[in-house]
């Protein structure tokens, strides 16, 4: 129907599966562990729809097929592109069942997508589910945009002549004024959901997004002044930059929502991570101190950059401070891989501290 085009395009998207399908059964292991990092997201977007949506298109298809079946017409041709397919067909059909056949295809899609959103959002809950019910989740959110709005709009503007057209066939007023009431309700409600608290409380933790990074200032604190030295300054953002890049990193994926505050302290920048787990406060301040060159610390050698990893712990139900304690120095200058064990051991650590414990972990 495209002319060769259509073939062409097929081509690409046929090596974009493939590349993508290696990609994930190569590293199937890891890609499906219980963290899951921004760089496995975006490789389990691309199969979803490089790989998931196409087969997707095919059930639609066969959808058609069906229904023609049902009415007692003849197959005569067939064509799947990966992104487009055609069920070609003869009989002697009334308006009703034109329309009924058009609309099969795109309800295929549509409930395809509900069943994997609900599926990806039933199903039990462990950490090792999460690199699952985030391609559940993307896969059944492309099914769904993409039968409800992609391919109405196109099938509208593109002069295609495809399903929608058939379905908001004015010879069929009810049936397209009950598809069409339908179609709006299931595009608000998606709407209504995806906003609702409720609803981002519970995807978080399903799909590992649990860390919500604030940018702002603390409360209390001083912001820097920087004091007309523009490279100690320079060096302050840079610091602060790695400690929010490895402080993310680190949460990103962890079994509790983490709250991330950035700070820029006068003299140093500070990343807090908090969250709640068995009635206690918790949280992992990092702070940044740049070396000031010509400098003497309070040991007598030359000042020089570090970063200090203390622990916070709170009972929230007793009227008394929170009880904090250092848990290491990294002396020099760390980058965001070498930062990121460090976080991460101590977020262990914190958890399971009653907050009596004085024993530091080795």
């Amino acid at each position: 129907m495209f002319g060769e085009g259509t073939l062409f395009i097929g081509i690409i998207l046929a090596a974009l599966a493939f590349v993508s399908l290696a990609d994930i059964v190569r590293d199937r292991q890891k890609l499906f562990d219980a963290r899951l990092t921004e760089d496995e997201r975006q490789r389990l977007t691309r199969f979803a729809a490089f790989v998931l949506l196409p087969l997707s298109v095919l059930a639609h298809e066969g959808g058609h097929a069906a229904m023609v079946k049902v009415y007692g017409g003849e197959i005569v041709d067939f064509g799947f592109y990966l992104f487009y397919g055609f069920v070609a067909h003869i009989g002697v059909y009334t308006p009703l069942e034109l329309a009924v056949i058009a609309f099969s295809g795109p309800l295929v899609n549509i409930v395809i997508g509900l069943v994997v959103l609900a599926w990806a959002w039933y199903r039990p809950l462990t950490p090792e589910r999460v690199a699952g019910n985030y391609l559940l989740f993307v896969f059944g959110a492309l099914e769904l945009f993409n039968a409800l709005v992609f391919y109405p709009v196109f099938d509208a503007l593109g002069g295609i002549a495809g399903d929608w057209q058939s379905i908001y066939s004015r010879d069929t007023p009810l049936f397209s004024s009950l598809i069409a009431l339908n179609h709006i309700a299931l595009l608000v409600g998606a709407a209504v959901i995806w906003r609702n608290p409720r609803f981002q409380a519970g995807y978080a933790p399903r799909t590992g997004r649990r860390v919500k990074v604030i940018h702002t200032p603390i409360a209390g604190v001083p912001t820097p002044r920087g004091d007309g030295n523009t490279e100690a300054v320079d060096r302050q953002n840079d610091m602060g930059g790695v400690l929010t890049v490895a402080a993310a990193t680190a949460a990103d994926g962890w079994r509790h929502p983490v709250q991330l505050l950035t700070d820029a302290q006068a003299g140093g920048s500070q990343v807090i991570l908090r969250w709640e787990s068995n009635g206690f406060n918790r949280a992992l301040l990092i702070h940044a101190m740049p070396g000031v060159p010509g400098e003497v610390g309070e040991n007598g050698e030359p000042s020089t950059h570090r970063v200090e990893l203390h622990a916070a712990i709170e009972a929230p139900s007793m009227n008394v401070p929170p009880f904090q304690r250092p848990l290491a120095r990294i002396d020099g200058q760390p980058n965001v891989p070498e930062l990121i064990p460090y976080i991460q051991r101590f977020l262990e650590y914190i958890d399971n501290w009653d907050g009596a414990t004085v024993v530091s972990p080795n």
